[in-house]
């Protein structure tokens, strides 16, 4: 390489790294308005939409390291530059509102919110002395107007993000106050808002269920007061009512967990004002001294405007996302007496409109079919080791309004068996508990259904004395072998038990699958992945030439996919009568813990039911339909509350709605019977301090 070559590289790499320098920072300042842009509007969309995991918990990283690395470097800049007002003195505080956060989203999972509170103070503490030595540095600045309301407003965000994270700690120690064993529900409360049009009573009933589920949250037992009242509420709505409040509950939840929205207070309106008005006031006065003092170039001008005019906006959109929440309805609600014409304003009946259609979680339950998942194409092995989240989730389905009735009526048919055992229970003496009783029908998980419709000495092995996750794989396998079956002979996949039957039996593998932790299973993937290599090696043996085998690895036999026809040719070959070579043919090839033998056998027993009498396709899929609500109702009685939080910031989860269904009408281990003494508890409510 010649000397002219040389020189041309080394000036080369002199021209990128000189513009490197120069634009170091302002690309970095610039990415940070991008993250917090996306972190505030997928922050609050999080709550109801899923699939933003992945994308949503890497904006959130970056937000933070982005700003932190940007602050450093303004601060070596400023330290080591020989005139540090090249640089705008009001970019550092703008870092400090960044990392402050928007007000959508302070948290991304329980874990950050589980983090030792010194940790945080001990961040706004360095990062506040960071910022204050670079302003130290440019206080002759004339720009110094600018960065002050700046700096203000960063300490406020941030200091709000740090009182989030100290309520959420005081409410993780709720059981080490005082007050955990007085009611969370008001006396006064009760009654305040009896005359209040419908939208309102129904804000305010949702607010007196968030207050009781704080203790179901923090694993503790509900008083008998809060229990009594809940129970009142919940069970005198209907079905889409209940799933509604349920909504608007975990709504708060969420809120109060992953955001910086809470209750509205006067001091909460100022601090939001002094914000908004500090950002507008910097904005303004940049605008105005800029014409004045053009002492910085056109690229910081322009880069500057976009900075001030991102923070105006995004506290724009902070704020009016707050107001159309469902905490400002709640709070005008107490100022009917106090200003009752805002109750016939037009403004008002439109916001209560919109709270009511709001969305507040997906509605959706997650799919995954075993059978079906056969005949998709092989995952890559990467996409398989780092995103395994996403594999064989068919598609997302819609929690519809008869999906709810079928719930929310055999919630309640538990509720009054309930209410008719204790009762026999109460003759045999007054101080006979009642617990057992109650314990005994949370561990049902399709006995009843099989009892009432006459199938359990036939059909009770699938459901009692097996583990959980071995009798829905049972259940889940027989059931889309008898819709495969049904479908076939006479088009009955579209009857309304049939699809209810399976969208419920894919989410409760869809659980099983991806959210073991949802059903407080221990080794549950194991016996899936016994019955899918089961599957898997028997299709592979059917249609493989016999001297090939033996020939293919365990790893490679999972990767398998197979054609739909030939899957459902299997399945059509078993449930042809006689069908003994086909099940000692599974049975040869069995797996220690796979379920596909006891799912094809009970496959077939419910497709014998037709031949007896009174028995009908529809009667069939109704108990299967009831059947699985009752496993589904089995696995919220079991399922742990930490794990229903963390799905909140997924989009949400079925499953958590029937637990707090089930929880707020008494059937829970954390609702113990209530005493026979209940006016003692009646006059507690009225003494206790709220």
């Amino acid at each position: 390489m010649d000397v002219s070559s040389k020189m041309g590289l080394v000036n080369l790499s002199q021209d990128i790294e000189e513009l490197w320098n120069e634009w170091q920072i302002r690309s970095l300042m610039l990415i940070g308005v991008l993250l917090q842009i996306i972190l505030t509007i997928l922050g609050e969309r999080r709550k109801y939409t899923v699939g933003l995991g992945d994308f949503l918990w890497l904006a959130y990283l970056s937000a933070d390291s982005v700003a932190i690395f940007s602050l450093g470097i303004l601060a070596r800049s400023v330290a080591n530059s020989t005139n540090p007002n090249l640089i705008p003195v009001f970019w550092a505080p703008i870092l400090l509102v960044h990392i402050g956060g928007p007000g959508t989203i302070s948290a991304y999972s329980m874990h950050e919110v589980d983090k030792l509170l010194i940790n945080h103070l001990l961040q706004l503490v360095t990062r506040i002395g960071v910022v204050g030595y670079v302003l130290f540095r440019l206080r002759e600045n004339a720009f110094m107007l600018v960065a002050i309301p700046i700096f203000i407003s960063g300490m406020i965000k941030y200091g709000e993000r740090i009182w989030v994270f100290k309520r959420n700690k005081e409410s993780n120690n709720l059981s080490q106050q005082p007050s955990a064993k007085r009611p969370c529900i008001p006396f006064e409360d009760l009654f305040s808002f009896t005359e209040s049009s419908s939208e309102v009573r129904y804000l305010h009933e949702a607010r007196l269920l968030f207050n009781t589920s704080k203790r179901l949250f923090q694993s503790l037992d509900l008083v008998n007061f809060d229990q009594r009242i809940t129970y009142e509420l919940v069970s005198q709505k209907e079905a889409e009512e209940a799933f509604q409040l349920t909504e608007i509950e975990l709504g708060l939840k969420y809120d109060r967990l992953y955001s910086k929205v809470a209750t509205i207070s006067w001091h909460r309106f100022i601090i939001r004002s002094v914000t908004f008005l500090s950002s507008i006031f910097a904005l303004v006065s940049f605008s105005i001294m800029i014409k004045s003092k053009s002492v910085y170039s056109k690229n910081d001008r322009i880069i500057s405007y976009v900075l001030l005019s991102g923070v105006v906006c995004l506290e724009s959109y902070s704020i009016i996302g707050h107001l159309f929440s469902d905490w400002p309805m709640i709070w005008l609600s107490r100022w009917e007496k106090t200003f009752p014409y805002l109750y016939r304003s037009r403004c008002f009946s439109l916001l209560l409109s919109f709270s009511g259609k709001r969305k507040r979680w997906s509605r959706l339950m997650g799919q995954h079919n075993l059978i079906s998942s056969l005949s998709k194409k092989p995952v890559n092995k990467l996409r398989k080791k780092y995103f395994p989240g996403n594999l064989n989730i068919h598609c997302r389905v819609d929690a519809d309004k008869d999906l709810k009735e079928l719930i929310f009526k055999q919630v309640m048919d538990k509720r009054t068996r309930y209410e008719r055992l204790r009762y026999e229970r109460s003759k045999n003496g007054p101080d006979t508990s009642d617990f057992p009783v109650l314990l005994k029908l949370l561990e049902e998980r399709g006995c009843n259904s099989l009892q009432s419709k006459g199938c359990f000495r036939e059909l009770g092995w699938s459901v009692d004395d097996t583990e959980f996750s071995h009798s829905l794989l049972t259940w889940h396998i027989a059931t889309h072998v008898c819709y495969i079956d049904d479908s076939r002979k006479n088009g009955f996949a579209n009857h309304q038990n049939c699809a209810m039957s399976r969208s419920l039996s894919n989410y409760m593998l869809y659980l099983l699958v991806h959210c073991p932790n949802m059903l407080a299973m221990e080794l549950s993937g194991t016996r899936y992945t016994d019955t899918r290599i089961h599957l898997h090696r028997l299709l592979f043996i059917r249609n493989t030439p016999k001297e090939a085998e033996n020939d293919i690895p365990m790893d490679k036999l999972d990767a398998l996919s197979f054609p739909k026809a030939q899957v459902r040719a299997f399945f059509y070959e078993l449930l042809q009568s006689p069908s003994t070579n086909i099940l000692k043919e599974i049975g040869e090839q069995e797996e220690e813990k796979s379920a596909l033998l006891d799912g094809c056998r009970l496959a077939m027993s419910l497709q014998s039911l037709e031949t007896q009498d009174g028995w009908s396709n529809d009667k069939k899929w109704e108990m299967i339909s009831e059947l699985w609500v009752e496993m589904l109702m089995y696995a919220a009685s079991h399922s742990g509350w930490k794990e229903h939080a963390d799905a909140l910031a997924r989009g949400g989860e079925l499953l958590t709605h029937v637990c707090l269904l089930m929880a707020h009408l008494g059937l829970s281990k954390q609702c113990p019977p209530a005493r026979r003494d209940q006016l003692d508890d009646f006059l507690e409510t009225v003494v206790y301090d709220v």
